[in-house]
Formats: C-alpha cells, sequence, structure tokens
C-alpha cells in the first residue's frame, strides 16, 4: 500500500482535500481532461460507499483559541471566562482586588457549553483570495515551475 496521499497531507489532521475549480480550469486542456479521468476512476472505485449529498466549504484562518481578540472569539460563539467563575473573597479589601484578580487570570474558553482547550484551532471565516470560477471565463495563468 502506498503512503503517497498520507505524505501529501503532511502532518495535518485534515480529511478533505478542497481544490479551488478557478485553478483547476486554469490549467491545460490535457491536464484537466487527465484529472478528470482520475476523478471518474476514484468515483467508480468508491461508488458503494455512502457520501454525504453535499459539503459547504469556507474560507478560514486557523487560530487557536487563546490568541482570538473578543471580537474574533464573539463572532464563533466562544465565550471567556478569564478567572473561570472566581472572584475575590468578599472580606478582602477593595485595594487588594486587582491584584488578586491579576493573580488568579487562567481563562477558560467554551462553546455551546463545552470547555476547549486553550491550545485549540479553530477556523476563523475569511474572505476567499481566489476569485469566482464565474461559468469557467476566470483564468490564473499557472505559474511555469517544474513539477516536483
Amino acid at each position: 500500500m502506498s503512503d503517497s496521499i498520507h505524505h501529501h497531507f503532511g502532518l495535518s489532521y485534515a480529511n478533505y482535500l478542497v481544490l479551488h475549480r478557478t485553478l483547476l480550469q486554469s490549467m491545460s486542456a490535457e491536464w484537466q481532461q487527465q484529472f478528470v479521468a482520475l476523478l471518474r476512476q476514484f468515483d467508480e472505485a468508491f461508488a458503494h460507499v455512502p457520501q454525504a449529498e453535499a459539503y459547504e466549504v469556507t474560507a478560514a484562518r486557523e487560530r487557536e483559541v487563546r490568541d482570538l481578540d473578543d471580537h474574533e472569539a464573539r463572532l464563533l460563539g466562544i465565550t471567556v471566562d478569564p478567572r473561570r467563575g472566581k472572584e475575590p473573597p468578599e472580606w478582602m479589601p477593595p485595594e487588594n482586588r486587582t491584584e488578586w484578580r491579576d493573580a488568579h487570570r487562567d481563562p477558560a474558553y467554551s462553546r455551546h457549553g463545552q470547555e476547549l482547550d486553550p491550545n485549540e484551532r479553530v477556523m476563523l471565516p475569511t474572505a476567499d483570495p481566489v476569485p469566482h470560477y464565474n461559468r469557467g471565463r476566470t483564468h490564473i495563468e499557472p505559474c511555469d515551475a517544474p513539477p516536483r
């Protein structure tokens, strides 16, 4: 068994390969014919496997939860509790409370009631830098770099 595809994905945990239609249509006619022939082969080989009817793909930037600013966290429905619900003891003098709050800053992050690890990566939606395919009329010139 070859591990070429596994190596292509590298160390990522990606489960899908997403390709831009605009870029695919910008390749040479010969390349497109070869690619479509491989896709047909792939479809035939796995015709017996149930597939989802459709998928939704959104351009995004990957961020760690702890690096989100307030606006980004709100956009993703992530709440931040800077002191995990703890407050300074009532007996503590007001002049010491700021110092107490700073010393007990160990934020908790949650989304939909689920606690998130601060190192967890989330997808922050962004504008797609590649233009829409526009019924096949959009063309981006591929570079002439030699194949790897």
